[in-house]
């Protein structure tokens, strides 16, 4: 019998950290433990021990057969929380002499535009470790001022000075001319071989000083505790380790050395990979996929594919990377609750995380502290009698004493102030679908809401309710989902490089844009990059994929879009996405190209979802229990479900709760719930003309 490897998917998140094993046999094998925020590879390894036990325990013929070592593909917060919480890498900044407060202006924008006292992010960085050296570079790689050997033995001096950690290295230009980034990185290297140098050419070879400088700044802050952290890692698994990328594919360790900044958006990447494998696999492509934990809560609109963006931000910087076009608020299951000085609940973005967690989980010191799976546990949404990740037993008293405390200082009844929470809450998140659907041109009606993380279940119908959406999926183990898709990464690489091409409306090649000799230049250069990266893979040819696209504008914009690349056909696109998002096009303009990208790819592994076995005739009573919620003012009696007992065609009319063992669903009055033939629920409102009562069949 052939072999098979192991793999294993990890998400360590704010409050949980899962852990999936996919023998090869189709039956996954899964643990959720509380994170270790002081050292979470202590988490991960603990997890991966328990899931290897319960590997060994098993002893099928199939697993017998299996290779050794395992595959973990790993999905980290650790760059997220180093930038997050300022426990970043000590560093310095070397730029061009005359451009030291780069990073400290950034951008005219203002998010809370009529904030009378708006606060300026904090930039992970001290003027004090800023470095200015004489050199200058014109916009198309002229040398205007060498840089001189005197200039590198003053930055050398200041960076002894300095006692820094790490060097980001970012001067003007360099996207055009990168010799003075690589005359300063080789000796500064060379002195400082225990510094982590980041040069802004190799990071980020493109145009916009603030953006390019502010990458590699992140980079540099986030790579010395990564690169401690996965090398631990390493060191403690007994298998080969891979890294979730904020693009969805996997990396291996050495392109994670080389610019760790690339995993931000590590763990809600594997989420939306996975929820739009299960989504296929039932034959709906168009969702808007709703991961709400502990901590945050992140959404993403896929509308039949993955939505990249190369602009985003964490904790006030801009990051100029392909990612995954995710937004994150503030708003998780641990997320906390609070009046402000006008009298108004609030929720968020303080969290109480994994220790010690919201009131009812029994670890909070006095006074405690409500959060919004204290308001469930409060309003009858959480069975009791069914601990959290299987083994978390809830403190419901305390949940009470905590929502009390609230309620009094808001002037309201506590399962009044509960519900406020969750409202508050709720409409957060609503929010941040629009912002990723409507404000990107799409209708949220036209899509199902994709929920899943441990808190999602609690709050996808009333969500679905304020954004019009009328359909409701919930995969299996939803709590274990960003998990699962680390198993369906594949290996992929992300290059770009400058071009600052201008296309005349008149000029016959911009209906054939490969063509041009600028553009298939860079694409070639890109090319030799992806394949070198490919091949350390160990991707064969014939498995490779390449998906070539460039950044496109009217001439006299400030920003692009990125449309792919073909050989007929891109500037049509390029204006149909420009009319959808803008509301006109303009086909007299001029065009600029400011950049190629080029994403390689290798295949992605296999996902299976097997089928759930199907019931003939109504959920057999017993395996429904009673219980009270709080909802619309007044207690209502509601069905109890455990998830392992439902099986395929099983319908049930809310209210009514179904419980498991990564997550909770709450299935309000005027809605219900079908189990379909992947064991998935897909949740729908009632329509006003369809007859009967089912009673909870």
């Amino acid at each position: 019998m052939a072999t098979t490897q192991l793999r294993i998917g990890v998400d360590t998140g704010g409050t949980f950290t899962d852990i999936i094993l996919d023998p090869g046999d189709g039956c996954l094998i899964n643990h959720k433990l509380l994170s270790t925020p002081e050292d979470p590879s202590q988490a991960v390894i603990e997890g991966i021990n328990v899931v290897l036990a319960l590997l060994a325990a098993k002893a099928t013929a199939q697993i017998q057969n299996t290779s050794s070592p395992p595959l973990v593909v790993h999905g980290s917060t650790v760059a997220t929380n180093a930038l997050l919480e300022g426990k970043g890498a000590h560093t310095a900044f070397v730029t061009t002499a005359g451009f030291e407060d780069t990073l400290f202006i950034g951008r005219q924008h203002r998010p809370q535009l009529y904030d009378l006292e708006p606060v300026k992010p904090v930039v992970p960085l001290s003027p004090e470790t800023v470095v200015g050296v004489k050199e200058r570079v014109a916009y198309d790689g002229t040398v205007l001022t060498p840089l001189e050997t005197l200039e590198i033995d003053k930055a050398l001096a200041k960076l002894e000075q300095l006692g820094v950690e790490s060097v980001a290295i970012s001067l003007l230009h360099s996207y055009a001319n990168f010799n003075h980034e690589q005359q300063l990185a080789a000796p500064i290297q060379e002195h400082f071989p225990q510094v982590h140098v980041t040069v802004s050419h190799a990071l980020v070879p493109e145009f916009r000083e603030y953006e390019r400088a502010a990458t590699c700044l992140a980079n540099a802050v986030v790579a010395p505790p990564m690169i401690r952290y996965l090398e631990q890692l390493n060191t403690a698994i007994s298998g080969s380790l891979r890294v979730m990328s904020s693009t969805g594919g996997s990396l291996p360790l050495e392109s994670i050395h080389r610019a760790p900044v690339q995993t931000i958006l590590s763990g809600p990447a594997g989420g939306v990979i996975g929820a739009l494998a299960a989504s296929k696999a039932t034959g709906i492509e168009q969702i808007i996929t709703f991961d709400m934990g502990g901590t945050s809560t992140d959404v993403s609109l896929c509308d039949r594919k993955i939505n990249q963006t190369t602009e985003s931000e964490i904790a006030g910087l801009a990051l100029r990377l392909p990612m995954l076009d995710i937004h994150t608020v503030g708003a998780g299951g641990g997320s906390v609750a609070w009046v402000d000085p006008g009298g108004a609940l609030r929720v968020g973005p303080q969290s109480m995380g994994a220790d010690p967690g919201p009131a009812c989980y029994g670890r909070q010191q006095d006074p405690l502290q409500a959060t919004v799976t204290d308001a469930h546990a409060v309003l009858g949404h959480l069975a009791l009698d069914q601990p959290l990740g299987g083994h978390l037993p809830l403190n419901r008293p305390a949940a009470i004493d905590a929502i009390s405390s609230l309620a009094d200082k808001a002037s309201l009844a506590p399962r009044k102030a509960a519900l406020g929470v969750l409202r508050v809450a709720e409409t957060t998140m609503a929010r941040a679908v629009q912002r990723i659907s409507v404000e990107r041109g799409h209708d949220p009606r036209d899509f199902t809401l994709f929920t899943f993380g441990g808190a999602g279940g609690l709050h996808a119908a009333r969500l679905a309710e304020l954004l019009g959406i009328r359909r409701v999926m919930v995969p299996r183990d939803p709590g274990l989902l960003s998990a699962l898709g680390m198993l369906a990464a594949a290996p992929l690489h992300c290059f770009s490089q400058a071009v600052m091409l201008r296309i005349t409306a008149a000029d016959p090649i911009r209906h054939a844009l490969p063509n041009h000799p600028r553009i298939a230049n860079a694409l070639a250069q890109l090319q030799h990059q992806a394949d070198e990266a490919l091949s350390r893979d160990e991707i064969p040819l014939s498995a490779r994929k390449y998906s070539p696209t460039i950044d496109l504008r009217y001439q006299g914009q400030s920003y692009e879009l990125t449309v792919p690349l073909r050989a007929a056909g891109t500037v049509e696109e390029f204006t149909a996405q420009h009319e959808k998002l803008y509301g006109y096009r303009a086909d007299e303009k001029d065009l600029e190209i400011t950049a190629v990208r080029l994403e390689a790819r290798g295949p992605a592994p296999e996902l299976r979802f097997p089928a759930l076995p199907h019931r003939t005739g109504p959920v057999p009573g017993h395996l429904l229990s009673t219980s009270t919620v709080f909802t619309a003012g007044q207690e209502q009696p509601c069905w109890l479900a455990q998830r392992d007992d439902l099986l395929a065609g099983d319908e049930l009319i809310g209210p009514g709760i179904i419980s498991e063992y990564s997550a909770t669903t709450l299935i309000p009055q005027g809605w219900q719930v079908t189990v379909n033939a992947l064991g998935q629920l897909l949740l729908q409102p009632i329509e006003a003309n369809s007859g009967g009562d089912k009673h909870g069949r």
